[in-house]
């Protein structure tokens, strides 16, 4: 059997990578790039070699983008018969293509030359990696089989056309796709990735549920009363209209008189809250809230499974939920594909789009290429073309261009949490066709939990309002709940930019062997993203902070805890669950990574894309973190609010 041997990748060595090209993928109720012709056998590719095997079957593990990838390869004496993946614990949305396509083009081609499938690249090397070690293992000539070309691309075209051609399969772009094919719509979609989710898949997955049961909400404290009364004022002070917030506080007055005790939230609340931690206008911010909500109730009428609500970093208020079945943000994606069945719904894996289509001002299709077999689309749309392809988080030339408070040209290090792709390109298309940039003042918001190993947001263990927060000295640096925006400077100004998020066994929301966001505990502790101690003074050890320092630390947040008042940095926001005082506890190295860009593509309240003039363009709709404003699973509201407003509120 053969030996671990993975090359260790950084998430930003990856995303330097330059091979990025697809092996295609086919998802249920979808369309990958157009499938290589079946005459295209093995003998046609005139790639035999000479390699000899042993026979037998071998195994071997390589380090994925974020676990270990064991592959079994058996072999006959002259051919490599079959590939397996036997374990994995890599995103399975984000992964499945590069796992299943990969083996069967392995074997079909007889070679480890083929390239890498696009938005999975490191999942991808690893399996060929382990299937090289394989081979050595049987005496197979490696280099040899590196050699040996894959599939052709077909350089060929194809005309489509459609009601509604969408730009992006994650989020918002998937809502609005799967909307209006609920409506009657034939609809298309181009994903640059192989694989729909975007980054919801690396994300928490949490959206808003302002109007969630009252079994799925926390109990309130003083602490929330706290917090409500500071946004209230915040947005006298902003000059909100003071209607607005006595309306809130109306809601809040009655809600309580009723007789609840469970957390209060509404969506004019949320636009309040939005308000204070995102800036923009209460308008913008109620129009995304309501958005929300109305998302929220479409999801409930598939029977999404809700999960108890919880507070998040940078947003200390406990009304976010996901799946209660599914990590981070497969859930959404898991109902999507069930309910696609049946419907008029293609999506182009593997496919950028790269043009939008004009005539005169009005934009009427999307053309793009297949990066796996080089097919170029021309997809004419009848009613409207939807750009929901992401942000520009993963673009450093336009971060420093609209960077209005982060001095990124300053700073000898730079991280991205972000899922492949999000480098602009949708913003770009639609300013060539005649849409402006909308500029926020508060507009790149850097996330402050990611892990030190890969810079994912994925591998946070516990909750914000559940945890403590100490840099390498033991103390406390900041308000866990505050803004991620306030977190992220407080951390930057900490030794190499890192602290250490510690939460208990109560807190830890770790489930056989498995974080909320289905990290396996064990691999974790190995790679060095999680400490594991059953004494605070041991965890204080493998944290290499003082013990003294930070048993006292720990002490004065647990009586913070009990008063709900934090003398140093104004902490109002603790989960039932906050002491820690229960064994085994954890730790985990965090920094900033870049994480969403606020700014893109000016839009109204209908999500239309906007010119300089604040006309309409034409038939173009803006939707998620390519929108100005846009941002989050939440941006799932405004794709379903899009379909709404050309489909009409009733399913077909």
């Amino acid at each position: 059997m053969g030996t671990k041997r993975g090359a260790d990748f950084s998430r930003r060595q990856f995303l330097q990578l330059s091979a990025v090209i697809s092996a295609g993928a086919v998802a249920s109720g979808s369309l990958g790039c157009a499938p290589r012709a079946e005459s295209d056998t093995l003998s046609d590719t005139g790639s035999g070699t000479s390699t000899t095997y042993a026979e037998g079957t071998y195994r071997a593990t390589s380090f994925g983008k974020k676990s270990d990838i064991t592959v079994e390869t058996n072999f006959s004496s002259d051919a490599i018969e079959s590939v397996e993946i036997i374990d994995h614990g890599e995103t399975e949305r984000i992964a499945q293509a590069a796992l299943g396509k990969l083996p069967e083009q392995i074997v079909e081609f007889q070679s480890l030359g083929l390239d890498t499938v696009t938005g999975a690249t490191l999942t991808s090397m690893a399996v060929l990696d382990a299937v090289a070690q394989c081979a050595e293992q049987a005496g197979g000539d490696v280099t040899a089989l590196k050699t040996v070309p894959g599939p052709e691309k077909s350089g060929g075209s194809e005309e489509l056309e459609g009601d509604l051609v969408v730009i992006g399969a994650g989020i918002s772009g998937m809502a609005c796709a799967l909307a209006a094919a609920q409506r009657g719509a034939k609809v298309i979609v181009f994903e640059k990735s192989s694989s729909m989710g975007g980054n919801a898949l690396v994300s928490g997955g949490f959206i808003e549920h302002t109007q969630a049961p009252a079994e799925l909400r926390v109990d309130t404290n003083d602490g929330y009363t706290d917090i409500f009364q500071e946004i209230l004022q915040f947005n006298l002070d902003a000059g909100t209209d003071p209607s607005v917030v006595e309306a809130v506080q109306k809601q809040w007055d009655d809600y309580y008189e009723s007789g609840n005790t469970k957390l209060f939230s509404s969506p004019e609340f949320l636009g309040l809250q939005l308000r204070m931690l995102e800036g923009n206008t209460y308008d913008f911010q109620h129009t995304y809230a309501t958005d929300v909500a109305s998302g929220v109730e479409w999801l409930s009428t598939m029977n999404y499974p809700w999960m108890p609500l919880v507070a998040i970093p940078g947003y200390s208020w406990a009304h976010f939920s996901g799946s209660s079945e599914d990590v981070n943000g497969e859930g959404y994606f898991n109902t999507f594909e069930r309910e696609m069945d049946g419907l008029d719904l293609t999506i182009l894996f593997a496919t950028a789009a790269e043009e939008l289509l004009t005539e005169g001002k009005t934009v009427v299709g999307v053309k793009g290429t297949c990066a796996a077999d080089g097919t170029t689309y021309t997809v004419k749309a009848k009613d409207a073309v939807v750009v929901a392809s992401g942000g520009y988080a993963d673009n450093q030339d336009m971060l420093k261009e609209h960077d209005k408070m982060w001095h990124w040209d300053e700073l000898s290090a730079f991280h991205c949490d972000n899922n492949y792709g999000h480098t602009g390109d949708g913003i770009r298309m639609a300013m060539e066709a005649g849409a402006a940039f909308g500029e926020l003042d508060f507009n790149q918001m850097v996330f402050p939990f990611v892990d030190t190993v890969l810079y994912a947001t994925e591998t946070t263990v516990g909750t914000t309002n559940e945890s403590i927060y100490v840099n390498k000295a033991g103390e406390r640096f900041c308000d866990e709940g505050g803004s991620r925006t306030d977190m992220t400077i407080a951390l930057m100004n900490q030794e190499n930019g890192v602290g250490f998020q510690v939460v208990d066994h109560d807190s830890a929301m770790i489930t056989d062997g498995h974080t909320h966001t289905g990290m396996d505990v064990e691999y974790a502790i190995e790679r060095g993203i999680l400490y594991r101690a059953d004494t605070l003074e041991e965890l204080a050890s493998l944290m290499g902070v003082d013990e003294k320092t930070f048993l006292g630390t720990v002490e004065k947040y647990n009586q913070m805890c009990d008063s709900l008042n934090d003398p140093d940095f104004g902490r109002s926001s603790f989960g039932p669950k906050a002491r820690l005082e229960t064994p085994p506890f954890y730790a985990s190295p965090r920094t900033w990574a870049m994480h969403i860009t606020m700014d893109g593509v000016s839009t109204d309240s209908e999500h239309r894309a906007l010119d300089a003039n604040g006309n309409p363009v034409p038939n173009l709709y803006v939707v998620g973190e390519a929108a100005c404003g846009g941002r989050g699973v939440g941006s799932l509201g405004a794709g379903h609010s899009v379909a709404e407003a050309l489909y009409g509120t009733a399913t077909a």
